[in-house]
């Protein structure tokens, strides 16, 4: 078995995947047109604006200066933090996302699974535009992810 077949067979059953059973070669999704790209890579931008206009989400939390008294006040403000320290990193997550995405426009290797080299159909993209494998591919991975 070559590293590309084991890399798209399924650890658990040894099974190809999903997208591979169900796609044949006339079922592959077509290349992007300049127009579909042009129309993601400006939702791409817009996603990159978006998260830097909450600038305050990405960055680190500070420790508040002074401790209340009361206890419930206390719980309070570090679940609060809490929160938002799980917000800021999430942002930070997705806002890298979208800087890969932007950059394999440039480098013209978007739309490419990094997991089989497969081409990402345009309604994936078009759903989520940082998206780095099929939907197939995805779900195969976030099963496997859950056991």
């Amino acid at each position: 078995m070559t590293p590309l077949t084991a890399t798209r067979t399924s650890l658990a059953y040894g099974t190809p995947l999903a997208s591979q059973r169900l796609m044949s070669k006339s079922d592959t999704p077509a290349p992007l047109t300049a127009a579909q790209l042009a129309k993601l890579r400006a939702r791409l931008l817009a996603e990159k604006a978006r998260l830097h206009a909450g600038e305050g989400t990405l960055a680190p939390v500070r420790e508040a200066r002074e401790r209340s008294a009361d206890e419930m006040d206390e719980a309070e403000a570090s679940l609060v933090q809490h929160e938002a320290l799980g917000r800021a990193a999430h942002d930070r997550s997705h806002l890298a996302l979208v800087d890969r995405a932007l950059q394999k426009i440039e480098a013209g290797t978007y739309g490419v699974s990094e997991l089989s080299g497969e081409p990402i159909g345009y309604a994936r993209l078009d759903a989520v535009p940082w998206a780095r494998f099929t939907a197939a591919e995805q779900e195969q991975l976030e099963r496997e992810a859950r056991r």
